[in-house]
């Protein structure tokens, strides 16, 4: 299996998904971020692809390459060749690109992982030093995902049955406390402390169907060893977001709304999303960086 040379070391190493569709999206999620830099901060951008048109590498290149910035393209159709993830039929295949990064970025430190549908506030930089060295992976909790623990929410008939979430939790992944399971829109992989038997894993589970796929499969693997960041780097975002809050219990409410008020990251979960006509705050500020990614295309 391939792996990935680290960047020189003045360079913050950051991994997204991309598909010639989502391009634009992913580029403006690393725009948001390049646009927040604090000086002397440059990034080593590491797109994650099963075969790209040249123009969108193109344009990648055009965007990216540059001062602040460089960018690498990592072809990653040998791992999901070997692996064959498992998935039900509303998940992307780039879903499980972030269970590749323990393989493919074995020779680094560590790296963060941005999904594709991500608007940055704050410099990437403060994200990937914001876990201690004993920290194998860095998280936040999936706080609107907690009401699910006791409204009598029941997971899909196709995985497991459709078992509640706390006895899925606790019997298919080893979660004990629900509280304590982490979202993957904002990962920081701590791959010095990742070891080779963990990275494997993450690799063989993919042919199990779970019903969140790599996020219940990090959870599974990362359970007790996961830094859980502020809060405010993954404020999901978008809709059913607010009536999803309503239920939360008032300490998490709270934790929800600060976030929401001066978010680090806001992650646009959920459809539509801002690109296909969902409205709201900070959407109108990802459009305006996807028109300005827009014009380095043809």
């Amino acid at each position: 299996m391939q792996t990935v040379l680290p960047p020189p070391a003045e360079f913050i190493p950051v991994a997204l998904p991309l598909t010639e569709h989502s391009a634009p999206n992913a580029y403006a999620t690393i725009l948001s971020g390049i646009n927040n830099l604090l000086p002397g901060v440059r990034l080593a951008l590491y797109m994650l692809h099963e075969g790209l048109p040249e123009e969108t590498m193109t344009a990648g290149r055009r965007l990216f390459d540059g001062r602040r910035s460089q960018i690498h393209f990592v072809d990653i159709s040998e791992w999901m060749q070997t692996y064959n993830p498992a998935y039900l039929d509303t998940t992307d295949r780039t879903t499980f690109y972030s269970l590749a990064v323990p393989t493919l970025f074995a020779n680094f430190s560590r790296i963060v992982y941005l999904s594709d549908d991500i608007l940055l506030r704050a410099c990437p930089s403060l994200l990937y030093y914001s876990i201690p060295a004993t920290a194998q992976i860095g998280a936040t909790r999936d706080l609107l995902l907690i009401p699910a623990q006791t409204n009598g929410f029941r997971l899909p008939q196709a995985i497991a049955g459709g078992p509640p979430l706390v006895d899925y939790h606790c019997g298919a992944l080893g979660v004990l406390d629900s509280n304590n399971y982490f979202q993957n829109g904002v990962l920081v992989f701590n791959i010095a402390e990742i070891s080779q038997a963990q990275a494997e894993e993450c690799g063989h589970l993919c042919s199990t169907l779970f019903w969140m796929s790599d996020q219940d499969i990090l959870n599974r693997i990362f359970y007790g060893k996961v830094h859980f960041i502020h809060q405010n780097w993954n404020v999901c975002w978008g809709p059913g977001c607010v009536e999803a809050s309503e239920t939360l219990p008032a300490e998490w409410k709270k934790i929800y709304d600060d976030g929401l008020a001066n978010p680090f990251a806001v992650h646009f979960s959920g459809f539509p999303k801002p690109w296909t006509g969902w409205d709201g705050p900070y959407a109108e500020d990802f459009r305006r960086l996807l028109g300005d990614v827009l014009r380095a295309f043809p």
